[in-house]
């Protein structure tokens, strides 16, 4: 086989499976498979950073032409490998470059001190988009924002906090001695806004608690208030253009201010047009970090999602296009 010949197969099983990424989608879910050796599908999809089920689509039609067969996972065949040696692809002992943000002992102590305190948590509602990171992502998260002089004298925002991030960035602050100017949680769930209420009352530190849908306008007393919008928003594009654009409305005007974002990888045309929808609120990425956070559930994604940091220029958008009735998943499957 010869690599024009070997390409052309890829490009087809790309299409047949409608992955978006294309011909470098299926080399690359092809490249971890030969790594890595009957690869879970979980974990294929977690390296290569397409959803789970994209992934099966795939897998289902590289088993119909004989390159693949399962045994205790993905596995190539040899016809698999003589296609991927064909594309200039072989297997090596090249050592895996790992790039991961290390816990200290402290911090870890205060993992199992939020787990005590988080251990009647409301469970996760669906019809939200809720699903819960790991306790250890949460303060993953809040090192990284700390890292950003993101927290120290800062009034910072929450825009959806089923995850718990505040009642982890309490912990820290306190731990550290660090001082908030003012932290809010803007959430639609009044479990999750009573839970947190409960729990910072023991921990003595107050935090700003406001029931609101983002479907709607924001109350105008909530606009240009802060330095910080933090945020895990629903899978969608139209829920991720949503929260991202509340929070860019929060922002302060005169110092401009940063917004972090956990989301899940989307589909290539998907992925545009949520940068599209960013760039109209003058909000610039400044850094992106894959596999950043970790749950428990949402398999669809591999149970990951990436981080992202962006900057704001002090311009928002007089308008948010995006059609707000759906926000949810479950919206769009209706």
């Amino acid at each position: 086989m010869d690599k024009a010949e070997a390409e052309d197969i890829l490009i087809q099983v790309s299409k047949d499976s409608r992955l978006q990424e294309g011909y470098h989608g299926v080399r690359l879910i092809l490249r971890e498979i030969l790594r890595g050796e009957m690869v879970p599908i979980h974990d294929i999809s977690r390296a290569v950073g397409i959803p789970v089920p994209a992934v099966s689509a795939t897998r289902r039609e590289l088993e119909k032409r004989k390159l693949l067969s399962r045994k205790g996972g993905a596995i190539l065949t040899d016809a698999g490998i003589k296609l991927l040696n064909s594309i200039g692809i072989f297997d090596t002992e090249i050592p895996d470059f790992n790039c991961q943000y290390e816990i200290s002992d402290i911090v870890t102590e205060l993992v199992s001190q939020f787990d005590e305190l988080t251990e009647q948590r409301p469970s996760p509602d669906y019809s939200l988009d809720q699903s819960h990171a790991t306790s250890l992502t949460c303060f993953k998260r809040v090192m990284y924002f700390h890292q950003n002089d993101s927290i120290e004298g800062r009034d910072i925002a929450i825009l959806g906090d089923d995850d718990l991030t505040s009642l982890a960035m309490v912990l820290f602050a306190i731990r550290f001695g660090l001082k908030i100017n003012s932290l809010t949680v803007f959430d639609i769930d009044e479990r999750i806004l009573n839970f947190i209420e409960s729990v910072s009352f023991k921990l003595n530190f107050q935090i700003g608690l406001k029931k609101i849908d983002f479907i709607g306008e924001i109350p105008p007393c909530y606009k240009k208030m802060q330095d910080v919008f933090i945020t895990d928003p629903p899978y969608t594009v139209e829920g991720l253009t949503r929260f991202i654009s509340v929070g860019a409305e929060m922002l302060k005007e005169r110092t401009n201010g940063l917004g972090f974002v956990s989301y899940s990888n989307l589909i290539p045309s998907e992925n545009a047009r949520l940068f599209r929808n960013i760039a109209s609120m003058g909000l610039s990425p400044q850094e992106l970090i894959p596999a950043f956070n970790e749950y428990v559930g949402a398999q669809k994604h591999a149970g990951i999602s990436k981080m992202g940091k962006f900057f704001s220029s002090g311009y928002v958008k007089t308008s948010d296009p995006t059609p707000r009735n759906l926000i949810y998943t479950n919206s769009k499957e209706t």
